[in-house]
């Protein structure tokens, strides 16, 4: 039989309010197509459908109609799709008795009867193309550290080891709990870093979500092992950050405790034939066990995602076990460009790379131009380049989703000297040449210096003649007001150095971004 395995859409996604609905169709057609000419069995995914918990309708109607699609192309293909950390177990899971009529397997969320874990949610027998069991699949949906930790004998208010940022528990990041509402922070607890041992009698044996995760994984594949039969393969699937993953750039979102931390990767043991991984966007094996694999996102979902193929996997089976894992590039609809393609280039340079690429072709949909990010470094002030840059790429063929802005500070022989310094006892204008220096190398140009002074004089004394105010209605994106302003980051300093900064969006520069998911 044969299993397609795929993960991290996160269908409603957006890059900096950019929308990327064009190119989910794209791919979710590519993917039916897919399905049927490859004569897949079952498919398999691994959480993060959707980019938020509470996905726009756009986003559902995508998923409602791929599967409609799928089972109207391909009756007899099995779907199994379990929630990630980006997706809300409850609103995932409300069609699911629906949905099971139509043999789409949907697992939001664990449940216990009382002190045992309810199994059967979570074994998902596979059939093959004869219609026989060719496998068994557990599927394990994202877990947060309350339904981890009742594994380990604890109860989610036990104290132990508590993380230093509590604001990377996923309740905290606005996880919707069973009844669907926001279930509040959770305590968080320190998990293994990447790299470290996984040897149960050191690095991990005392930690309560590793010895909680432990538990649930020995307790179900106890029963999936008690529930398979001879000539059935074991297939598992899960999601979540394993130990010598490779993370995408600011896009997968902190997951139990935080993307600095990882799962070992022996919690799946030696007797999974294929293990299918969600939440990092990079396609790649874990650990060196090539049956173990994220199959990565199937778009770009950051700029910084652009420079890897996205791919979906398959794993064939045979005789009761894995004959062969291969993979299928998804074809890239909205090319993703970079100016420059690494690194930051002048004012000047960036202005005319800009200048060279091709004017806005009008027959040509907006949503299906390059998205584009220029990224500006800075040896002086230079205010106002986020505004040109934006001007220049206006009439070309591409949408502006970010100008990066970096200075080139030296911060060498000028700065205070260690310890704390009493403000009241430095000079403005000392303050001033200090930071210029932290963000730029060399002297403070003459025509700023003078423009400090008299800046710092009107502060001190006033200013010569009475300030007048611009007539109401008379704004311009010049004079301040938000529409129109391009979409400036600035790093390494303010944005008063740089220009203005943009508003809100997620992308590269972003402490937590998708952008995810995810990696995710």
């Amino acid at each position: 039989m044969r299993i397609l395995h795929t993960a991290d859409w996160h269908l409603g996604h957006t890059l900096r309010d950019h929308s990327r609905e064009r190119e989910h169709e794209h791919f979710l057609s590519w993917l039916v197509d897919t399905v049927v000419e490859r004569e897949v069995d079952a498919l398999l995914i691994a959480g993060d459908v959707f980019e938020s918990a509470n996905p726009p309708p756009f986003a559902w109607r995508m998923w409602f109609e791929f599967l409609g699609a799928l089972k109207r192309r391909r009756p007899a293909v099995q779907v199994v799709v379990i929630a990630g950390n980006h997706d809300s177990a409850a609103r995932l899971e409300a069609p699911r008795d629906l949905l099971a009529a139509f043999d789409v397997r949907i697992i939001g969320r664990i449940r216990r009867d009382g002190e045992r874990l309810v199994t059967d949610d979570l074994l998902v027998p596979l059939r093959g193309a004869a219609g026989t069991v060719g496998a068994l699949c557990v599927a394990i949906p994202f877990l947060r550290a309350s339904d981890v930790l009742a594994f380990a004998g604890l109860a989610s208010t036990v104290a132990a080891k508590p993380a230093v940022d509590a604001a990377t528990d996923s309740a905290a990041e606005g996880q919707i709990d069973d009844a669907g509402s926001d279930s509040g922070p959770e305590p968080v607890y320190e998990l293994p870093m990447p790299g470290r041992s996984t040897d149960v009698d050191t690095a991990t044996a005392e930690d309560p979500l590793i010895r909680g995760m432990r538990g649930f994984h020995a307790e179900l594949f106890r029963a999936a092992r008690a529930m398979r039969q001879p000539g059935q393969a074991l297939v598992a699937m899960a999601h979540g950050y394993l130990v010598g993953g490779m993370l995408s750039e600011l896009s997968e979102r902190k997951v139990l405790g935080g993307n600095q931390h990882a799962l070992p990767v022996d919690l799946f043991p030696t007797d999974c034939d294929y293990v299918a991984l969600g939440h990092l966007h990079r396609p790649q094996p874990v650990a060196g066990r090539e049956s173990v694999r994220y199959s990565g996102s199937p778009i770009p979902l950051s700029m910084p995602e652009r420079e890897h193929p996205h791919h979906v996997v398959f794993a064939d089976l045979a005789d009761g076990g894995l004959a062969k894992t291969w993979s299928l590039r998804v074809p890239r609809l909205v090319p993703l460009l970079r100016i420059p393609e690494r690194g930051a280039s002048a004012p000047a340079d960036a202005l005319a790379a800009v200048a060279e690429l091709p004017p806005r072709d009008p027959e040509i949909d907006d949503e299906l131009r390059p998205l584009l990010e220029v990224a500006v470094r800075l040896a002086v002030p230079a205010p106002g380049i986020g505004e040109r840059v934006a001007a220049a790429c206006a009439e070309k063929n591409g949408r502006l989703t970010r100008v990066d802005i970096t200075t080139t500070g030296a911060s060498s022989g000028v700065e205070p000297t260690a310890g704390p310094r009493d403000l009241s006892t430095l000079a403005p204008e000392q303050l001033f040449r200090w930071r210029y220096a932290r963000d730029h190398r060399g002297a403070v140009p003459a025509p700023l210096m003078a423009a400090f002074r008299e800046l710092l004089d009107e502060v001190e004394h006033g200013p010569d003649e009475p300030l007048t105010v611009p007539a109401a209605g008379r704004l311009s994106p010049s004079d301040g007001s938000r529409s129109g302003r391009p979409i400036v980051d600035g790093r390494s300093g303010d944005a008063s150095d740089v220009g203005e900064v943009g508003e809100g969006g997620e992308g590269v520069g972003d402490a937590d971004a998708d952008a995810a998911g995810e990696e995710s």
